[in-house]
């Protein structure tokens, strides 16, 4: 399964692997890991910086970190750094490439189809 990071340590990430980070990030637990999608995320859903890096991991590695909340148009995992570093190196997704994807996201979300 292709997962996104949105981040503006890229360059950083690239080099020396995916860093775990705590928090409750507006949860009502504290978690730890790295947040990834399925799609590429913006700003308006809490991404920080504006390069997008993929990641492919096998979906049934990832089962127990996905973060589900209702009604939400996309798919999120909190994946612990080691598992994530473990399929890097991560790669730079082209800026076309990240436009391409979020309309055809919103054209989904059009169509009632949220994830």
């Amino acid at each position: 399964m292709v997962l996104y990071h949105c981040t503006p340590a890229a360059d950083a990430i690239i080099r020396g692997g995916f860093r775990d980070s705590t928090g409750c990030y507006m949860m009502s637990v504290e978690i730890t890991g790295v947040f990834f999608s399925n799609w590429p995320l913006d700003i308006n859903e809490g991404a920080k910086g504006d390069t997008v890096l993929s990641l492919e991991i096998p979906e049934e590695k990832i089962l127990d970190f996905e973060i589900v909340e209702d009604d939400k148009p996309y798919r999120e995992w909190c994946i612990p750094a080691d598992l994530a570093n473990s399929y890097g190196p991560p790669t730079i997704v082209p800026e076309e490439e990240v436009y391409e994807l979020t309309c055809a996201r919103f054209q989904q979300i059009q169509e009632g189809d949220f994830q």
